[in-house]
This record gives C-alpha cells, structure tokens and sequence, in this order.
C-alpha cells in the first residue's frame, strides 16, 4: 500500500523524537525537563511553527506513556 511523503516524513520525524526522548529518560529526567530540548530540535532541523512544535510533543509524550504506536 502506497503512503503520502506527510506521512512517513511525519513518522521519520517522531521517530527522531522519541529516541532522543528515551535517551534523556534512561538519564533519569522528566518529560517536562528536556521538552524544551526536543522542541528546539524541532525548530533548528526542521523549522516547524510552534503549533506543530506543540502537537509533536503532545504525540512524542502519548508514544512515551504507550497511549500511541509508531508503526514501522
């Protein structure tokens, strides 16, 4: 089945987060101690707005608490 680049560019992208979310958690932070480490990445990478700032930290948290499931 064929998929639109939004979306695997938008998997690609979580994906990014999340792993650099599950390193800052081994480390033994909070969600809320390094969001502003995962939003700046978002802005200096791929220069999104801060609506879609906020939304991908809102779906990295829920794939963290396994509310969400990146399918591969």
């Amino acid at each position: 089945m064929y998929e639109y680049s939004q979306s695997w560019r938008k998997r690609l992208r979580l994906q990014t987060l999340v792993d650099i979310a599950r390193e800052e958690l081994k480390s033994g932070k909070e969600f809320d101690e390094f969001s502003e480490k995962l939003d700046h990445e978002m802005q200096k990478r791929w220069r999104l707005v801060s609506g879609t700032r906020k939304q991908y930290l809102v779906n990295v948290k829920k794939i963290l608490e396994n509310q969400f499931v990146l399918a591969h």
